[in-house]
This record gives C-alpha cells, structure tokens and sequence, in this order.
C-alpha cells in the first residue's frame, strides 16, 4: 500500500501557503499574491522547504517581512532556520490552528482564487484519477477540509476518511498509528518531500522492525541537500516516473 503527502506531492500549493502564512501573520486578508508589498513572499518560497509543521509557516513569514533585506536568493542554512524558528513566542498549536482559521476565512470571502492559487503534480495526479479501482490514503499535515477540497476540485474521488490530516494538532506519527490500525497492515509505503518526517516516521516505526518503506519526493519542496541526505539515511529519492512505476507493481 502507497500513503502519499499531499503539499509538494500530490499538489503545488507553494502560492497559497505563502499568501495564508502572510494574512495570519499580519492580520490582512489578501487575495493574491501581488498584492504583498515588497519581497516577503519571494524570500518565504525559497525557504518553504524548511517549514514542518504549518504552523512555523508564520513564524518564518515573520522573519521575512522583517528582513526586507535579505538575500530572497538564498535560502536560509538549517542553523538560520533554527534560530528563526526558535525565537517564536506563541505556540506551535496556536499558529497551526490561526494558518487552518486563516484559510478559512480566505475561503469564505472567494473560494475560486484560493484554487487557483493549486496546481496538481503532473503526470502523478493524472495517474491517480484513473486508478480509481484501488484504496489509496493522504497523510498530510494540511487541514483536513482544504485537503478534500482541492481532491474534489482537480477531480480526484477519494474517500474523506482516507485522509488523514493535522487537525487538532494530530502528528504524521500519531496518524500512521492510527492507519496501520485501520488496515491491520505492517508493511506500507510513503512518500513525501520532507526529510524531517521521514526521519520521525522512521525513529517510530522501523526501529526493531522494518515497517515503512520511506520515499523522498524529488519534487515538490525539497532542499538543496535533501537527496543527498535522505540517500546517505537510506530513503530512495523517487521522481513521478519511479511512483507510477511502483504504484502499477503494487496491490
């Protein structure tokens, strides 16, 4: 069985995280990218990749606004980052929950720019509509109800309690007990484009015995390192090609 991550794997949603992370961390309610004054928003996609957890998303669009400065051509180094990320105050479940509230109003006030703002992987999300025969599941840290509707939209029918998301706080860890429960299975797949979550998921589930095959996304929002690092811990770096491969050999 195939879990996939869902931003910077199944979807691009880079525009739109970095418009919601710069309406909760100043309050505003922008529509478009281009209204964002300054560089923020460039200097922040250059380092999304670093952003675990959705909540650091403001705590490092705070960073940005305040460092107009910056070099938006280079990304921050994992030590800058950890300075960043650890000079945030308000805790990690407030700023997950004011990113998912945040989303929310944006969707109220026009819920067709927030999907324009998406674009599904291609030739991935093409090859998932027509395996409409086979149960797959999203493990993603995105709140559960944009993650359903972004599938709906880009026409991809997958079952709402095959996704498992970040609401309330859930981890990936806590969610992959929770789906190995379900399913009653020991040996799954996962991809994703953060090497951080392999490495959590691999610390829980593969330390006495192996029961995660764990893949690096060569897309998505991948570091300059993160090949040569999840290589180097033992995790196969996959482009779209090598995932349709392997998701027609599985069952």
């Amino acid at each position: 069985m195939i879990l996939f991550d869902f931003d910077g794997v199944l979807v691009d949603s880079l525009n739109e995280v970095a418009l919601t992370a710069y309406n909760a961390a100043t309050g505003s309610l922008l529509t478009s990218l281009s209204e964002i004054p300054g560089a923020p928003a460039a200097l922040f996609k250059r380092n999304r990749f670093h952003v675990q957890q959705i909540g650091d998303a403001i705590t490092l669009m705070n960073w940005c606004i305040e460092r107009p400065q910056f070099d938006s051509t280079r990304p921050l180094s994992k030590e800058e980052y950890r300075t960043v990320a650890f000079g945030d105050t308000a805790s990690l479940n407030a700023r997950t929950n004011l990113i998912y509230e945040t989303r929310k109003r944006f969707i109220e006030r026009d819920e067709n720019r927030w999907l324009s703002l998406h674009q599904p992987y291609q030739p991935l999300w093409s090859e998932l509509i027509k395996r409409d025969d086979r149960v797959f599941v999203i493990l993603t840290n995105k709140n559960h109800d944009a993650t359903l509707r972004l599938c709906r939209h880009f026409g991809l029918d997958i079952d709402a309690n095959d996704i498992y998301s970040g609401d309330r706080g859930t981890t990936k860890v806590e969610n992959m007990q929770q789906i190995q429960t379900r399913f009653g299975i020991e040996y799954v797949s996962f991809i994703d484009d953060s090497v951080k979550n392999l490495k959590e998921l691999d610390l829980e589930f593969n330390q006495e015995k192996k029961m995660l095959t764990l893949l690096l996304a060569d897309w998505g929002y991948t570091g300059p390192d993160d090949a040569r690092i999840a290589q180097e811990l033992g995790y196969p770096v996959f482009n779209q090609t090598d995932l349709i491969l392997l998701m027609e050999n599985s069952t």
